[in-house]
């Protein structure tokens, strides 16, 4: 698999954030996104059966992050998702 890396922007709180997502596969064989945003640190996003959409894979490492932020990023992730499937 190529990696991809996606570069768009969103707007939480009336501020613009600028966010990198690259996408790879795991070794689970599962999709998962590393994502900056605002060129903080990375953190891994990755579906979530239980929020029916791409979040973050939570873990010591992960930026602060408000839950607005990450909901937007992850409808943009599966919108991307959606049209490489149709492609």
């Amino acid at each position: 698999m190529r990696l991809t890396t996606e570069n768009f922007e969103i707007v939480s709180g009336g501020n613009i954030y600028t966010v990198k997502a690259t996408e790879y596969i795991n070794g689970s064989e599962e999709l998962r996104y590393r994502v900056s945003f605002n060129d903080n640190p990375i953190c891994v996003f990755g579906w979530n059966n239980e929020l029916n959409r791409f979040a973050v894979m939570h873990d010591k490492r992960n930026p602060d992050m408000s839950n607005d932020i990450e909901t937007a990023i992850g409808k943009r992730l599966e919108k991307i998702q959606q049209m490489k499937e149709a492609a």
